[in-house]
């Protein structure tokens, strides 16, 4: 707009001094114009203006400085305004991320990152990433995750992504080292948050558990064992498939302390597959022994941990089915 003004003013300047000049041609019409506008001005020596044009030459100085605060106005409310909008839209995601709770935490928007945020949205499941670079939460941005443009080491930016109550974290960061440090920092703000972290080298894999890592991912071992598992054992491989990427079958850990009703009960007694549709596939007892293909005749207890398979939405159907009762 102040373009299109400025343009204005220059032809409607020209032809004025065109009409009220003294014999003046176009060219010298347009270069007077230009000197008033730019406010360059002309020495006594220059060209002289009559009367007439010495009150147009005023017209155009205060239309060209009124032009010119108009234009400098529209800078400075533009630059203004982008701050505010990244200020607000800031504000706005950070209200969101507020709201979250049993949530998961992303750190490390890599290709590893990427496929957890995309498969953890794909199954609806709330979680925030954490990355220092630009460019990369603006790609998050753009598949509408939410996200904290930060360094996950930083125990600020961990509780700005609510660590406190959060489920889980998984820390796929390239550098071990980051690795170590967000895991650290992760069990140091919330004990019983699930850690899953990535590791590069092998000898890293003790740190990371020492420092509070609940699983290690090392890749080069994961590729090794995964490429040993269709070799050697395809039908688990396919049963992994199938909970990983189908849509409708899962595998899931649940504690007994979320399933009263079925305390001190046997599985034949519960009849859970009949129920629900949830098979029962291991017990995990409290001193860390796996039982696999338990006996219906086992009777669970409260310091258990049932492994389950079922269609989605296993775990909310059997905490539904043996969980807690409401009280009046």
């Amino acid at each position: 707009m102040s373009v299109l003004i400025l343009f204005v003013l220059l032809i409607l300047g020209s032809v004025g001094f065109l009409v009220l000049g003294n014999d003046r041609d176009v060219f010298e019409s347009l270069y007077v114009t230009v000197l008033i506008l730019t406010t360059v001005g002309m020495k006594e020596s220059s060209l002289q203006l009559n009367t007439s044009e010495q009150y147009w030459a005023v017209f155009l100085m205060l239309t060209g400085i009124s032009t010119a605060l108009y234009a400098a106005g529209n800078l400075v409310a533009l630059i203004i305004e982008g701050d505010v909008r990244r200020l607000l839209g800031r504000r706005q995601l950070q209200s969101r991320i507020d709201q979250l709770h049993d949530h998961f935490i992303v750190c490390g928007f890599g290709r590893m990152g990427q496929a957890l945020c995309e498969t953890l949205a794909s199954r609806n499941q709330p979680f925030v990433l954490i990355d220092c670079d630009s460019e990369r939460t603006t790609v998050a941005d753009s598949m509408g995750y939410l996200y904290i443009l930060g360094d996950a080491t930083s125990e600020d930016v961990l509780r700005s992504a609510r660590i406190d109550i959060a489920r889980g974290l998984a820390t796929c960061l390239h550098r071990d080292p980051d690795n170590v440090f967000v895991t650290i920092s992760a069990r140091g703000l919330n004990d019983t948050l699930s850690i899953i972290a990535r590791s590069e080298q092998q000898n890293t894999e003790n740190t990371l558990k020492r420092a509070g890592a609940d699983r290690v991912i090392c890749l080069p071992l994961l590729g090794a064992g995964k490429v040993t598992q269709m070799l050697l054992q395809p039908a688990i491989e396919e049963l992994i498939e199938m909970t990983v990427k189908g849509p409708d079958i899962e595998v899931s850990k649940v504690p007994m302390s979320e399933l009263p009703q079925a305390t001190g009960q046997t599985l034949r007694e519960l009849e859970m597959r009949e129920k629900t549709g949830v098979m029962v596939v291991a017990v995990i007892h409290d001193d860390g022994h796996r039982e696999f293909g338990p006996r219906p005749d086992a009777i669970l207890k409260e310091t258990d941990e049932l492994i389950i398979i079922g269609p989605n939405g296993s775990v909310d159907m059997i905490v539904e089915q043996f969980g807690a009762t409401e009280t009046a």
